[in-house]
């Protein structure tokens, strides 16, 4: 009885949704319209113009620009951009194909993820710009699956359409920039020093590194926090292998000295490694934690050159140049993702009191039998 009754269910929502389809997809040909061929024309041909891009989704905003010949993040303060992800954009965009003609009714877009502006989160705005021009200037909404398409409109239209293909508009800054910051290898980090804690890894015969925590360590400042002894289980597992993955979520240029608040000494790590030195300087900015970097190269430290060479994909290990790399860093601050910030916080977040031991002169406690 419960298997007739659900089949009875689904096939009245089939037709449903069925007629809702059909009540937003009549009058698929028209003269202007023709099934299969590209739906931006001319973007292909315009392309190259495009000097600027505008993105807009769930009440967030992203720009790019294009000046002497190199994208960058805008609304990230002009750090460099990703120009394979713009390009995916534009040519995901200009390979579009007309498919069907939806509705034109202004009250039904939002059944399409094509209403704006949208409080959802669902459409998204893409805007792509030739100086004043605006080359295109356009509404994503739903996409659907075999096959593959997208609802789409023009911003200044209400006819919308599904095409061909479909693009994702990530609003997100770490889609449009380089991402990954750092990727350390294994065995290069050997000591860490934090808020008072000095970390020390001493390489076996079998050449793993073991570390451990330096009592009274002349390299550390005396600091008021309590390293009771679960903290330091919980920094030994964590500090050596922070740098193996090393991501942004966001960057912005740093502020200058008087402007930013001062870097917080309980989340300020100092890294000492094979090839270089590395101090991170953290500073809380609302809910949010920024970084910056002081890096140093090791003179007569070993060349890097066959660990780097199996370096393939994002992710991988290496060790950069750290000259390079502090030039190529100077002058900027980036957002820690927040389960980055979680693993460097994480010794400071268990209570010390837990760990005191009992007081001796204490009277014992019997409860009652009731």
């Amino acid at each position: 009885m419960k298997t007739k009754s659900l089949a009875i269910v689904l096939a009245i929502a089939a037709v449903s949704v069925g007629g809702a389809y059909v009540a937003l997809s009549r009058g698929t040909r028209t003269a202007e319209f023709e099934p299969g061929a590209v739906f931006f024309a001319d973007l292909g041909t315009r392309s190259g113009s495009v000097d600027r891009i505008e993105l807009e989704r769930n009440g967030k905003r992203l720009e790019l620009a294009r000046a002497g010949g190199q994208w960058t993040l805008v609304t990230s303060d002009g750090y460099p951009a990703r120009f394979e992800e713009i390009k995916g954009l534009v040519s995901g965009l200009a390979g579009l194909k007309g498919d069907q003609k939806m509705t034109a009714r202004r009250e039904r877009h939002a059944e399409l993820a094509l209403a704006w502006p949208d409080a959802s989160g669902r459409g998204a705005r893409v805007r792509l710009l030739a100086g004043a021009d605006v080359v295109t200037d356009v509404i994503l909404g739903e996409e659907r699956a075999n096959p593959r398409a997208q609802f789409i409109r023009r911003e200044s239209e209400d006819q919308t359409w599904r095409v061909l293909g479909s693009v994702l508009v990530d609003i997100e800054p770490r889609r449009w920039v380089e991402a990954e910051l750092l990727a350390i290898p294994d065995g290069e980090v050997r000591g860490v020093t934090l808020n008072g804690l000095h970390i020390a890894g001493e390489e076996s015969a079998e050449g793993k590194i073991d570390f451990k925590v330096i009592e009274s360590s002349p390299l550390v400042a005396a600091t008021d926090f309590d390293w009771t002894p679960t903290r330091r289980v919980v920094a030994l597992r964590t500090l050596p292998s922070w740098l193996s993955r090393l991501e942004l979520d966001d960057v912005r240029k740093a502020k200058v000295d008087g402007d930013g608040a001062a870097a917080d000494p309980a989340i300020s790590p100092e890294f000492d490694m094979v090839r270089g030195t590395l101090k991170v300087n953290a500073v809380r900015d609302g809910d949010a934690v920024w970084i910056s970097f002081e890096a140093k190269p090791k003179d007569g430290a070993p060349s890097a050159a066959e660990i780097n060479a199996k370096k393939k994909y994002p992710g991988d290990p290496y060790v950069p140049d750290w000259t390079e790399f502090a030039a190529k860093h100077a002058g900027w601050q980036y957002k820690l993702p927040a389960w980055k910030l979680n693993s460097l916080e994480e010794a400071n977040r268990i209570p010390a009191a837990s760990e005191q031991p009992a007081d001796p002169t204490a009277p014992t406690v019997i409860p009652s039998a009731g």
